[in-house]
């Protein structure tokens, strides 16, 4: 039997027995761990606060044949202001599927855990726009998952920037003013894509420190969700309920 403590955040709870619960966990360097939290249900188990939604521990498992559990879970942070409006508690909610959906089995990257932390702060203390904060998640995780857009210059002449330029959420590729017209693809201010290179070649720790007008944070949120979801290839149950409710 193995033995060893890492630290991480649950990301997804579902309930088995009489009272114990079924933790996925995004751990630092060893992907997302799907493990049992036995008794965690009742009130006065150890485990009931540690693995509960959003909790960010130090997790300690033990692990047989391949089946986790969890033994301790040292608290860390609670985020329980990502519950404070469903509009911040479903979008938290769709970072944790996107997760789910995308990193390796057994990862050893932290970045994924980094990124996911920080953007929970964002969301929990309220000091930068929920679109912003969604935005920043999607592109930067399609990065660190493999699927670095284009946008260095136009992809057909090698113009660095126009006033308006365009942008195939399908591949990736970006296109100038002259080079983009007649495509079937968005059209995009310059101050957008300005943002989007911020937000992929910027240093990790200043990602989020950038501002937008509302209707060019708009227009970047909608390029971000349908990048992200033609990257993976994946639909996003949650996403659809987000996009309902926060207008």
């Amino acid at each position: 039997m193995e033995k060893f403590t890492v630290d991480g955040v649950v990301i997804k709870t579902s309930v088995t027995g009489e009272a114990d619960r079924i933790v996925w966990v995004l751990t630092r360097d060893r992907g997302v761990i799907r493990a049992f939290a036995k008794g965690a249900r009742g009130t006065k188990n150890r485990l009931h606060g540690g693995t509960s939604l959003f909790c960010y521990c130090d997790f300690t498992f033990s692990e047989k044949n391949n089946v986790y559990n969890i033994n301790e879970a040292l608290v860390k942070e609670v985020f329980f202001d990502l519950r404070k409006s469903m509009e911040i508690l479903t979008l938290s909610q769709y970072f944790c599927e996107v997760i789910m959906k995308c990193v390796p089995d057994k990862c050893d990257e932290e970045i994924y855990l980094r990124l996911l932390l920080n953007s929970f702060h964002f969301l929990a203390k309220g000091n930068r726009n929920p679109l912003l904060v969604k935005s920043v998640f999607e592109l930067r995780l399609s990065c660190i998952a493999g699927y670095m857009p284009s946008l260095i210059a136009c992809d057909n002449c090698s113009e660095y920037e126009t006033d308006i330029m365009y942008f195939n959420c399908a591949d990736g590729r970006l296109f100038c003013k002259n080079c983009g017209r007649g495509m079937a693809v968005p059209e995009v201010g310059v101050a957008v894509i300005s943002a989007m290179r911020h937000i992929c070649f910027s240093d990790f720790s200043k990602i989020f420190s950038f501002e937008l007008q509302e209707n060019s944070l708009k227009t970047l949120n909608r390029l971000t969700e349908s990048y992200l979801k033609a990257s993976l290839g994946q639909d996003f149950s949650l996403l659809r309920y987000f996009d309902g409710i926060k207008d």
